[in-house]
């Protein structure tokens, strides 16, 4: 089984709920494969309701 990033961006600002939501719907969903995994450390913005809903409904788990 092998690995493959999809989405990757290095951004020199602070990154925030809304930044990272942005991101998420533009950049990430629209390459992943269907049913996806995607996982992510404990940062806070990570953890908004919005974005886990958004990964959800697009058929992918956390």
């Amino acid at each position: 089984m092998g690995i493959t990033l999809f989405a990757i961006g290095l951004f020199d600002i602070n990154i925030n709920s809304d930044f990272f939501y942005a991101w998420v719907t533009q950049i990430l969903i629209p390459v992943l494969p269907k049913n996806s995994v995607i996982i992510m450390d404990n940062a806070t913005f990570h953890k908004k309701q919005s974005i886990q809903q958004v990964i959800i409904d697009a058929g992918h788990m956390m």
